[in-house]
């Protein structure tokens, strides 16, 4: 095998060595056209070409392949940046329904500024965290004592009466919510203008008592604060709705249970009433 290849390239070379003779003394004899040998070079170009392609054909992909592997790094660094900027844009995508509703949220937070009970300085805030007791509802903000917030301001929603501030740090503060026992406001009856004081009763509904027993309580009927207790809420803000009535043992008031008009389990965005609070005696 080795000795057949050999013998090819000496052949080889020896046709080459001839059509360059041929050629010489044809372009000699003729001035490269039309000379008595110009039909050899002819022959010798028909026999050679062929096999120069064959061998470019062989050594191109050869070629080729050093071309790829010199840039293969830098092929490699534009596939990562693509898979990285596929990942943002997918990343992107998944948070447009949670900004879409975060800005629900805040459109509704905007659309109370119009109440009577919203007309102060508001302070929006985030809800971080909640309460590690089972005993204690409270939940905590991102905002504190450096954004203006101190003790006893009101905090509501978009649809109502949330608590009120009961510790303020530095950067964060603690919200007693109205469904802890410990919460009590003044209330009224949108109907009737009947006071009275709604208490929480953890995760169930809303106590609204001390109702003078010849009220009459209409099943739907929105109660809202009072105003009565000192400054802390303003009146109108809604708390809830009343679905059952519940006359007291001593027949001497009539206690009403009340469905806050506020979901405690998905609060997220909140507004503090900067100017509400306890008034200083």
């Amino acid at each position: 095998m080795y000795r057949r290849s050999g013998r090819h390239r000496l052949a080889l070379a020896a046709l080459l060595a001839a059509t360059a003779t041929v050629v010489t003394l044809d372009f000699r004899q003729g001035q490269g056209q039309g000379g008595p040998l110009h039909w050899l070079e002819n022959a010798a170009v028909s026999i050679v070409a062929p096999l120069q392609d064959g061998i470019g054909q062989v050594f191109r992909p050869a070629g080729d392949f050093v071309s790829d592997v010199a840039n293969f790094g830098s092929i490699k660094d534009q596939n990562e940046q693509l898979r990285a900027q596929i990942e943002q844009l997918n990343s992107q995508q998944r948070r447009i329904p949670e900004v879409l509703r975060e800005n629900e949220r805040l459109k509704g937070l905007l659309g109370i500024q119009e109440a009577d009970w919203t007309q102060g300085q508001m302070l929006a805030a985030r809800v971080i965290a909640n309460g590690p007791s089972n005993y204690e509802w409270t939940s905590y903000l991102n905002k504190g004592s450096s954004d203006g917030i101190r003790e006893g301001m009101a905090v509501v929603s978009a649809q109502g009466l949330v608590g009120r501030i009961i510790f303020a740090g530095g950067d964060y503060s603690k919200v007693l919510l109205a469904i802890d026992p410990q919460h009590a406001v003044g209330a009224r009856l949108t109907s009737s203008s009947e006071t009275g004081v709604m208490s929480g009763r953890g995760l169930s509904d809303l106590s609204f008592e001390f109702i003078d027993p010849e009220v009459e309580i209409a099943d739907g009927e929105t109660v809202v604060t009072s105003g009565y207790d000192k400054g802390v809420y303003p009146p109108g803000i809604p708390i809830g709705r009343v679905n059952d009535v519940r006359e007291a043992p001593d027949a001497l008031s009539q206690t009403a249970l009340v469905t806050p008009v506020v979901d405690f389990s998905k609060l997220d965005t909140v507004l503090v009433l900067l100017d509400s609070g306890p008034i200083e005696e």
